[in-house]
């Protein structure tokens, strides 16, 4: 979906992981994307926590719900990256087909520092044979991170078929402990 409706409100919002641009319909958070900025810092456990407290870049002309739910998306989204919370609150809508809204639920549902396999995730929606369907759903995720689609991987643990990249989809999985940290020297 591409939210080019007047009745979405996008707002974009920089901390030290990239650029993130959220999409909102009313106080429901319908988008969340991600841009890394090729001259920022990437995050390290010594920077991370700063980005807790990083605030919006703007908040423009909001509606009151929509400023307040878009400052309650910021909030939890720094506090997420820094690693002080688990689960995200914000309320969310989920536009798509009814399998697609199915596979973005089930996924949504995979817990914090765990894995599924687009398997796992296929047989959980009733679809055991529509793998390559749910990796198709998941790889246009609207909801970034909110609907954690880094928790899948496929059947041989391989880290694919990220829409934001497999670096950052393994930064996020060992920022929640779901892989071992690994130090890659040059």
């Amino acid at each position: 979906m591409k939210f080019d409706e007047p009745k979405f409100t996008k707002i974009s919002h920089r901390n030290v992981w990239g650029e993130w641009t959220f999409i909102f319909e009313g106080n429901k958070l319908c988008g969340l994307k991600f841009r890394e900025t090729s001259n920022e810092v990437k995050a390290t456990s010594s920077n991370m926590q700063a980005c807790a407290y990083a605030s919006p870049d703007k908040e423009m002309n909001l509606q009151n719900r929509t400023r307040n739910a878009y400052r309650k998306a910021v909030n939890e989204l720094n506090l997420y990256l820094a690693g002080k919370i688990c689960e995200f609150s914000i309320p969310i809508k989920i536009y798509g087909t009814v399998f697609q809204k199915k596979v973005l639920e089930v996924t949504r549902n995979i817990p914090y520092g765990k894995t599924w396999t687009y398997k796992q995730v296929a047989e959980a929606v009733d679809a055991p044979g529509a793998v390559r369907a749910v990796g198709n759903v998941l790889h246009r995720n609207p909801i970034q991170v909110i609907i954690p689609c880094h928790r899948v991987i496929d059947s041989r643990g391989r880290l694919s078929g990220y829409a934001l990249g497999v670096g950052l989809k393994r930064r996020l999985l060992c920022m929640e402990g779901a892989i071992p940290n690994e130090l890659i020297l040059e």
